[in-house]
């Protein structure tokens, strides 16, 4: 007897967790942003969830490279139905100045990050870089411009 309640508590668990696993699938959705970089150089790009998970795409250390081309350029990423996405880009320069510095002779390097959108870290709020996840939606194309320089 205790071997046929263990089986329908066993039967019951398998149940439970092909159910969770099966909603789990089902909220999941496959939404494609529509960006055009009309800057003149490779602007770095990531997706932000605001969302509980605050997941990022393409993952938390790295970043898509959006290559300068006037036609639109489709990302598309999996979220969850419902969750609010945001795209953050920046462009990172290095100028190098005339001067020689210290005793190995090196010219000063000056670096600088200028972003656009929720920005490098997805914090900004914006209402043109954010939309919310759903199932084969296809954004409105957006121009990234040239990223305005991080305030600092």
């Amino acid at each position: 007897m205790n071997r046929s309640i263990f089986s329908r508590g066993l039967l019951g668990a398998v149940i439970l967790v092909c159910i969770s696993a099966f909603s789990i699938a089902a909220s999941a959705a496959e939404m494609t942003f529509q960006l055009i970089n009309d800057t003149e150089r490779p602007v770095n790009l990531k997706f932000f969830s605001r969302a509980e998970s605050r997941q990022e795409w393409p993952s938390k250390t790295k970043a898509y490279s959006v290559k300068p081309d006037s036609a639109v350029q489709q990302i598309k990423l999996t979220c969850e139905e419902g969750e609010q996405i945001c795209w953050g880009a920046w462009v990172t320069t290095q100028r190098i100045s005339g001067e020689i510095n210290g005793a190995a002779g090196q010219r000063a390097k000056q670096t600088s990050k200028s972003s656009t959108g929720a920005g490098e870290r997805g914090l900004r709020t914006c209402e043109r870089c954010c939309h919310i996840c759903k199932d084969g939606a296809v954004t409105p194309a957006t121009a990234l411009h040239d990223p305005k320089p991080d305030a600092k």
